[in-house]
């Protein structure tokens, strides 16, 4: 598994249902409108100095938690080793834990 350095968080993002729980299979347009709209995952890594400022010590989130980040945020990897997909983001994007 990837690590994280610095302010940097790694998360794995929710994926999109292909056939919602009715049964219905969404078609492409509908995915990109939904995919736009969800902005959840959850946190794989941290990085050394995540969350840590003058105010508090405490990190916001832990390794496992699920989150809600800002839209557009993060860059998408995929690791070498195991071929997985993860988003660095900076520790700022997480709005809160769910």
């Amino acid at each position: 598994m990837m690590k994280v350095k610095g302010y940097r968080i790694l998360v794995v993002a929710d994926e999109l249902e292909k056939v919602s729980d009715g049964g219905i299979i969404r078609v492409s347009f509908d995915e990109r409108r939904e995919q736009a709209a969800l902005q959840t995952g959850y946190v794989a890594g941290i990085g050394n100095t995540a969350w840590l400022t003058e105010v508090s010590s405490e990190p916001w989130a832990e390794v496992n938690d699920h989150i809600l980040f800002s839209k557009h945020s993060g860059r998408l990897v995929v690791d070498p080793t195991d071929e997985k997909e993860y988003l660095i983001m900076n520790d700022t994007d997480v709005l809160c834990v769910i």
